[in-house]
């Protein structure tokens, strides 16, 4: 590799590991009551970390996408589509800060519970960007390039961050409290130790070679 994809790689490695320290950063903030709006189902500085969390999802999917394309170029390049989806959670997170400017300017709006034209058809893209990690960690399992626990963790991590925050401020108390927490530590340990490979050129994300350990 040339400076630049050495550079790139560890960018990348960095991203695996930032984007889940963010989300565990910013559930954080929600479990501890830190910018919380009167709903007690979210808050604005959460809604600041997860934007940033969902941004650096995009190049984390991506990177996956292209790793699993060295072995299987179809689905990886699916994957690489579809993943681009992830790139719509920062809406819900967004959501979070324009609730509480509402609530500032004295409309305490269920912003959750809105009917806003259109974002149904964002959302869906979204619902695809979710599901590319279990297509993903599928395509692992088949064809080899990470490891198969890492890879039944991409597979488990979605599935429990859909559990955790799918729903409006009517949301139930375990989803929020347990599944969310949970859902984020998931996606930390799914993601962490490929960014540290990454990190280490233990893994090389071109189509030529890859080194990495099944």
């Amino acid at each position: 590799m040339n400076s630049y994809q050495q550079l790139s790689t560890k960018a990348l490695g960095v991203a695996f590991i930032a984007a889940p320290l963010l989300l565990i950063t910013g559930m954080a903030t929600y479990m501890l009551g830190i910018g919380g709006d009167s709903f007690g189902v979210s808050g604005w500085m959460e809604g600041v970390f997860l934007s940033y969390a969902f941004l650096l999802f995009v190049p984390v999917f991506l990177g996956l996408a292209r790793l699993l394309g060295t072995n299987a170029p179809r689905l990886g390049l699916l994957t690489a589509v579809t993943g681009l989806g992830i790139g719509f959670g920062i809406l819900p997170s967004i959501a979070r800060i324009i609730q509480a400017g509402l609530a500032n300017a004295g409309y305490d709006i269920a912003i959750f519970s809105l009917d806003a034209p259109g974002m149904p058809i964002l959302l869906l893209y979204l619902a695809l960007g979710l599901l590319t990690p279990i297509v993903l960690g599928i395509g692992f399992l088949r064809y080899g390039g990470i490891p198969s626990w890492n890879a039944v963790l991409l597979i488990i991590a979605p599935i429990v961050f859909v559990m955790g925050q799918g729903g409006d401020e009517s949301i139930a108390t375990w989803q929020v409290r347990v599944m969310y927490p949970l859902a984020t530590v998931i996606w930390f340990l799914a993601f962490a130790p490929i960014g540290m490979r990454l990190l280490g050129n233990t893994i090389v994300t071109d189509q030529v070679h890859m080194q990495t350990a099944r």
